[in-house]
């Protein structure tokens, strides 16, 4: 089936059919991460406090059929604070070694391990299972401590990583657990959802522009999640059609954008009020990250290119029933164009 042929009527089915994980490769997939994780904890951080958790479209419960592409983050109790960041420098020159000599890897049972190449503040590298036909993508990103072992940070955190002046979003990996629960307890119905929308953005946008420079998943994802609580005041009945229709109905409003949320950093707290108000102030399109508020996830990227694949899409068997356009959810232009703030309602 092809998205773009696939009738409104039959979005429910596309999902299920097309997109929705076979259980045997997602169950291999999960076997390999399991070894890396035993392998990060005896080869890469013998004796030390880490907790290494999958983040990502594996860990938020929102992957795709025949995605391989898995996300750890590694959360390290020897960093004190966010402005450590020597400390991440040298763990990631120590971890590229081990994994250069790929012996440690070998020696868990896998096929071939091959190391991909260094990202940003993160350690990218390929292997192969004896039973997969295809490589799997690991990437593994050293993080500053658990900010929420026991619940939601405290305005202490945010006040920390305000007052340590990094660049936006670089501790991003440190309230992975945050952003992680942010999508992972949502229905499984909007999770439908947001399959739909990744996976036209990963075939009909991202494959047919390699080189530019496009917003990363996470940032869909947000903004997906936006549309189904405002559109229908967050209920889990709904149809898949009006969902895609409404989210490609905003991207082609990208300039107005201005979203946040509220359900980890709250106004109480001086400090974070008065930079939570000056982020709002900046360029569009603004979505803060709901858990890190000097993140804004839309910032720097090729929103135009998104726009003009979203009105193509627009005109596809997929937002039409018999012929007809399938309405869009009622969002007040206000609510995206004064900035929209959402509370904490219906998530962990």
């Amino acid at each position: 089936m092809e998205l773009f042929y696939t009738p409104a009527s039959k979005l429910d089915t596309f999902v299920a059919k097309c997109l929705h994980p076979h259980k045997e490769c997602k169950e291999e997939v999960l076997e390999a991460v399991r070894t890396v994780k035993k392998f990060l904890w005896q080869q890469c951080f013998p004796g030390k406090n880490v907790q290494v958790l999958e983040v990502g479209s594996f860990g938020n419960g929102t992957v795709l059929r025949d995605s391989t592409e898995v996300e750890l983050v590694a959360f390290l109790s020897c960093f004190r604070s966010f402005r450590e960041t020597e400390d991440l420098d040298n763990m990631l020159d120590q971890l590229s070694k081990t994994l250069c000599s790929c012996q440690g890897l070998l020696a868990f049972d896998l096929k071939d391990v091959w190391l991909v190449e260094e990202v940003f503040r993160a350690i990218a590298f390929t292997i192969w299972t004896k039973n997969l036909e295809g490589p799997i993508t690991f990437t593994i990103m050293p993080a500053y401590r658990d900010l929420v072992p026991h619940g939601g940070p405290s305005a202490e955190v945010y006040v920390d990583l305000i007052e340590a002046r990094k660049p936006p979003g670089n501790f991003s990996p440190s309230f992975a657990k945050l952003q992680r629960s942010f999508v992972k307890h949502r229905p499984a119905k909007l999770k439908s959802l947001l399959r739909l929308v990744k996976h036209w953005y990963l075939k009909y946008v991202k494959a047919r522009c390699p080189i530019a420079k496009l917003p990363p998943l996470y940032a869909l994802e947000l903004l997906t999640i936006y549309a189904w609580e405002v559109g229908t005041k967050a209920h889990e009945r709904f149809h898949l059609d009006r969902g895609l229709v409404t989210v490609m109905c905003l991207l082609q409003e990208y300039q107005s954008l201005c979203i946040y949320w509220t359900n980890y950093y709250k106004f109480q707290n001086p400090i974070i009020e008065d930079f939570v108000r000056e982020q709002l102030k900046k360029e569009r399109p603004i979505i803060l990250d709901p858990a890190d508020p000097t993140y804004n996830v839309a910032y720097g990227y090729r929103w135009d290119i998104v726009s003009q694949r979203a009105r193509q899409c627009l005109k596809q068997c997929c937002c039409h029933n018999n012929k007809s356009p399938v309405p869009p959810w009622y969002i007040k232009p206000s609510h995206y164009t004064a900035c929209f703030r959402v509370s904490a309602k219906g998530c962990d």
